[in-house]
């Protein structure tokens, strides 16, 4: 007995004739019908809601859409103005000040208030001019370093 003889007695299965004959008969199928009361003999209550066939999809890069962004340049002549100006920023809406009509004491009263009501709504004020600041809620980021930018420019000359 070979090593071909020794894998064929242990990974080929023969074909043996043990006397059997397969005989395809039809097969019959008896419907079974669900009975249409539960365990306590009350019929079951069935949904009545139809099923949506098709199948809800939602994109994976789908942008939502949201408000246009827009910022609100306002020139300040008198301090009255300051609720105009804080009721914007409650509105989410970004506010750029140009202090340059007005006179430094009441600039300064101004920039003191929306400090306050930037600070409520968890914004920003920053300097990004001589005379003009900018406000922002806490919904709009602003980035970049104008500040350090302004100082060297006023160094310079």
């Amino acid at each position: 007995m070979g090593l071909k003889d020794i894998f064929r007695k242990y990974f080929v299965i023969e074909d043996e004739d043990d006397g059997y004959e397969e005989v395809d008969e039809p097969s019959t199928v008896v419907p079974v019908r669900r009975s249409e009361r539960n365990e306590e003999g009350a019929p079951s209550q069935r949904s009545t809601q139809k099923r949506s066939t098709k199948a809800k999809v939602i994109p994976m890069n789908q942008q939502t859409m949201t408000e246009k962004a827009s910022i609100h340049v306002v020139e300040p002549r008198v301090y009255s103005e300051v609720e105009k100006i804080a009721d914007n920023l409650l509105k989410n809406q970004a506010v750029l000040l140009n202090f340059k009509r007005i006179d430094a004491e009441q600039a300064k009263r101004i920039v003191d208030f929306l400090t306050g009501t930037v600070y409520a709504i968890g914004g920003e004020i920053q300097r990004v001019g001589d005379e003009i600041f900018l406000c922002t809620p806490a919904s709009v980021g602003v980035e970049g370093a104008l500040a350090e930018t302004l100082e060297e420019e006023r160094s310079f000359y």
